[in-house]
């Protein structure tokens, strides 16, 4: 299959697969220090635009790309629809998962790596709410507590991580899989049902990560969250598990390879100069204690006019606590 088992793929097109050793990612036997970007869009880009976007991205060094494994619903490029309750893969070449085939063999020709989250916590391209409410889920958080809701999940993992891959085969150019970008007990549409809790969510990392791992071993696992904590005496909701994900915990787990972490100050109505060397030092210090890499994956200011002063002091905030490695969102 194109995602687990041995390496077939040419030598020529690709190195090995990426690895951790303690805080840093290794690729080929050594350190693997990067600044990626991200590309959510590739699945729906044609076949020139995601050749341009490799090339360009091998241009300006970016050799890992995070993007979206996922798109739900009947539109013209879709992975799964729903019907009549059960969820239906299309592997179609031009319109379903057949896409990513040319998205993963033009990123190997550009020596970049991929990065696939495989579902999403807010409803562009379906995500979460697509998949809980077509199997009979009411509320966001059933996606971690619906036996129903985890099986459909797990079932399309299954079917995504043992396709052949019609152009490539086994693939190193994966660079790992996350569960979903940026997990939380709430969504925007679904409401939540007040129950969640960052236990609730622990466990079902641990679940989820365990059947990726069960069907590959080579790639990394992540989680793709925003590194929010769940610590004692906190009032930010950023750090007292408000958002129901627990950083530390779910760090600390033997099938996720790599720690996430998102940040968006404006967003979040943080300070742009002061709290974000708090907030990269604070999951700096995670790193250690889990000895685990851990990237800081997005991150952006909505004002542009701030962001040639405010980059460069956030880049070196992010190289002064020794991250394993940054990518800005596009």
């Amino acid at each position: 299959s194109i995602m687990a088992s041995a390496l077939l793929a040419a030598p020529s097109l690709v190195s090995a697969f990426v690895g951790t050793s303690g805080t840093k990612f290794t690729n080929d036997g050594s350190s693997f220090y990067f600044a990626g970007t991200n590309a959510y869009y590739l699945m729906t880009q044609s076949q020139d635009n995601v050749q341009a976007i490799l090339k360009e991205s091998a241009t300006l060094n970016l050799p890992v790309i995070r993007t979206w494994l996922f798109n739900s619903g009947n539109t013209d490029v879709f992975f799964q629809n729903c019907n009549n309750g059960k969820l239906e893969i299309n592997d179609d070449d031009s319109t379903g998962l057949g896409r990513i085939d040319y998205v993963i063999q033009q990123a190997a020709a550009n020596n970049v790596k991929l990065i696939f989250a495989l579902t999403n916590n807010w409803p562009d391209f379906g995500g979460m709410d697509y998949i809980t409410k077509c199997v009979g889920g009411s509320n966001h958080d059933d996606f971690y507590t619906n036996a129903d809701v985890i099986d459909a999940f797990k079932e399309y993992i299954t079917h995504v991580l043992s396709r052949t891959n019609s152009l490539t085969g086994e693939d190193p150019t994966i660079f790992g899989w996350e569960l979903a970008n940026e997990p939380r007990c709430e969504g925007s549409n679904l409401p939540s049902s007040g129950s969640c809790t960052p236990d609730i969510t622990t466990s079902w990392v641990d679940e989820i990560s365990s059947h990726i791992k069960s069907l590959d071993s080579n790639h990394l696992v992540g989680i793709g969250d925003e590194g929010f904590f769940n610590r004692a005496g906190e009032s930010e909701y950023e750090y007292n598990g408000g958002t129901g994900m627990d950083f530390d915990a779910t760090l600390a787990l033997s099938s996720i390879d790599f720690g996430t972490f998102h940040m968006y100050p404006e967003h979040w109505s943080k300070s742009v100069e002061d709290w974000p060397s708090k907030w990269i030092s604070d999951h700096a210090k995670a790193q250690e204690s889990a000895g685990k890499p851990v990237i800081i994956e997005e991150y952006g200011l909505a004002d542009a006019s701030k962001r040639t002063t405010i980059y460069p002091q956030w880049h070196s905030f992010i190289e002064d606590q020794n991250l394993a490695a940054d990518a800005f969102w596009q």
